[in-house]
Parts: structure tokens; C-alpha cells; sequence
């Protein structure tokens, strides 16, 4: 069994993609032939949609169980080690014989951007068979990381899953790891009727949509069938739209050292939010003050400590109604 944080409030079960991320900063240019470059930092993290999600879930209060499909070679041990560090529950990750583990080599330049060298590896060989339903019934919340690169499980197998989550009364959340095409958004249609938030970046919405009127890309969203759409926007914070309207929530003022997991940590602040009972305005603002801890430290699992120092974040900058949630100092 997973450890569970202090201020525990609810179980997650985050299945998609889990990648390893080697970072190394400050990266200005790569050095051609045999150069060198002396970095001041390099580390190893569990990342991707579901994993950087679940390492942010765990240190925030939730039991996380992680379920998707890595390698069975070393990389996997390593994402595996990482994760159960935070306390999050592995058990259910499936190993694919033969495979190797995804992961990113990530190069984060001064301003905290990050082109990445990725190789997808085992992610998309997830199968329905990999799926555990009896544990994904017991949880409050499902979220979903990287429908659009889960291979043929992202279609009919995804929808399958989803509706077995809304049917047992979860909350089901989404994001996407790719900016996403006409086809990727075809694909993701079906599946949308069956998720409660959906919460992508800004690029990855008008990517699917093939729009970049924002509140135009979220109303198509919105008439298959989600509540609502969280739309992460960088240094602009974030929009939640639903169909009474738009409010947009500020970043939080932050030194940028590395925005690798921002957007997980945007998920995991959010669904915390929900968790506590918060109504989804109030839940944004939990998202960026996730956000913007994570922003100021290297790699996905950075800046984020507990729930009570997020909440902290908060005390400077947020509305009075969001004050009186966090009670005080």
C-alpha cells in the first residue's frame, strides 16, 4: 500500500504515460563535435502526464495508484523507485517484456524553455488487459494522462475505461501530452463524453480544435459533453471555461528556473482542490499556486512540498473567498 501524505483527502488512480526525464540546466547551445558544456544542475524524474501528475497528487495529500505501461528494463526500476518515494503505489504499472521505459532528454535553456529529445518507448502498448477495474472502482478520482499517445488503447479501450469510471461515480479528468491534430482530435471525441474536466495547454487546444480562438476551441470541447475545460496558458495563468462563462486566473508571480510539469502540476493542484470540496473557481487558484512552485525548480517533481505550504503560496495574492478556505497561517 501506498504511503499517504499528511492531510490526506481522497485516492486517485493516474494512469498514461510515465517517462523519465533527465534534465540538465542552464543549456544555451549544444557544443558541436566532441565539445563541453559545464551545466549547474542535472536530474532524473518520473514525468509525463500521469507520473509528474501522480509524484504532485502524492505530495499534496491524495493516495495515488499509477497504472500504464513501461519497459522492463532498468529505466523502469528507476520511474518505479522515484515514484514509491513520494508514496505512490506502482503495483499496477505493467511491465512490457522486450520494451523500453519512455523517456526525455530535456535541455533547459536560461528562461526556463525546454525542447526535448524524446523516445516514446513503452507507453503506447498500453492494453485493456493492463487495466485493473476493481481498483480504478474504489478511487474518488481517474485521471487520465496522454490519451494521444496510448497507441490503440487511447480509442475504444480509453472510452471503455472512462465510462466504467463515470458509471462508478468518479470524477474523471484528462490532459493530453502532444499539441494534437485534426485526427488525435477525432480520435479524442469519443472519449470526451465520459470526461467531467478536461485540461489542456493552450497550444494542445488549438492543436485538437484546429482553432486558436480559445473560447471557441473550449465550446467544442464543451458540446461533447465535459463540465468544463481548465486551459493552461503559461506566464498568462489559466482559463476555466464552462458553459455559464470564462474566468481567468493569474500566474502567480515566480523566478522561471524550469516550466518542465507545470501543466501536471496544474492538474494536480486542481483535482487537490476538488478533493477538499473547493468549487472548481477556487480549484484553479490551488492549480497555480502548484504551478508556479513547480516553475521555480528543475524538473516535474520540483518546488511542491506539502498541502499546507501550496495553500501558503496563496495567502499574498488570492481572493478573499479563497482566503477563507485556507484558514489561517
Amino acid at each position: 500500500m501506498a504511503l499517504m501524505a499528511e492531510g490526506y483527502c481522497g485516492r486517485v488512480v493516474s494512469l498514461g504515460a510515465h517517462i523519465v526525464d533527465i534534465l540538465g540546466r542552464p543549456v544555451t547551445d549544444i557544443p558541436p563535435g566532441q565539445g563541453r558544456v559545464l551545466l549547474d544542475e542535472i536530474r532524473i524524474t518520473a514525468a509525463g502526464t500521469a507520473a509528474g501528475t501522480s509524484v504532485d497528487l502524492a505530495k499534496l495529500g491524495a493516495e495515488v495508484i499509477a497504472m500504464g505501461a513501461v519497459g522492463d528494463d532498468m529505466l523502469a526500476a528507476l520511474l518505479s523507485s522515484l515514484l514509491a518515494g513520494y508514496g505512490v503505489d506502482t503495483r499496477l504499472l505493467a511491465r512490457k517484456p522486450g520494451q523500453r521505459t519512455s523517456a526525455t532528454i530535456l535541455p533547459i535553456r536560461p528562461n526556463g524553455d525546454r525542447p526535448a529529445l524524446h523516445m516514446p518507448g513503452a507507453t503506447s502498448s498500453l492494453t485493456l488487459d493492463d487495466i485493473d477495474l476493481d481498483t480504478i472502482a474504489t478511487a474518488d478520482v481517474l485521471h487520465v494522462g496522454a490519451p494521444d499517445a496510448l497507441g490503440r488503447f487511447g480509442g475504444e479501450p480509453l472510452v471503455a475505461v472512462l465510462r466504467f469510471a463515470r458509471e462508478h461515480g468518479l470524477i474523471v479528468t484528462v490532459d493530453v501530452l502532444t499539441r494534437g491534430d485534426a485526427t488525435a482530435w477525432q480520435r479524442l471525441k469519443p472519449a470526451l463524453g465520459y470526461v467531467r474536466y478536461f485540461m489542456p495547454n493552450e497550444d494542445q487546444l488549438a492543436g485538437l480544435t484546429g482553432t486558436k480562438d480559445l473560447d471557441e476551441a473550449a465550446r467544442m470541447v464543451l458540446d461533447l459533453g465535459p463540465e468544463a475545460v481548465l486551459v493552461s496558458r503559461g506566464a498568462d495563468g489559466a482559463a476555466l471555461i464552462t458553459p455559464a462563462g470564462r474566468l481567468d486566473v493569474p500566474a502567480l508571480p515566480v523566478p522561471v528556473v524550469d516550466t518542465t510539469g507545470c501543466g501536471d502540476a496544474v492538474t494536480a493542484g486542481f483535482i487537490i482542490g476538488l478533493l477538499h470540496g473547493w468549487p472548481i473557481e477556487d480549484a484553479c487558484w490551488l492549480a497555480m499556486a502548484a504551478a508556479s512552485l513547480v516553475a521555480g525548480g528543475l524538473g516535474s517533481d520540483a518546488g511542491i512540498v506539502d498541502y499546507a505550504s501550496t495553500v501558503g503560496v496563496l495567502r499574498p495574492v488570492a481572493p478573499g473567498r479563497v482566503l477563507d478556505r485556507i484558514g489561517p497561517a
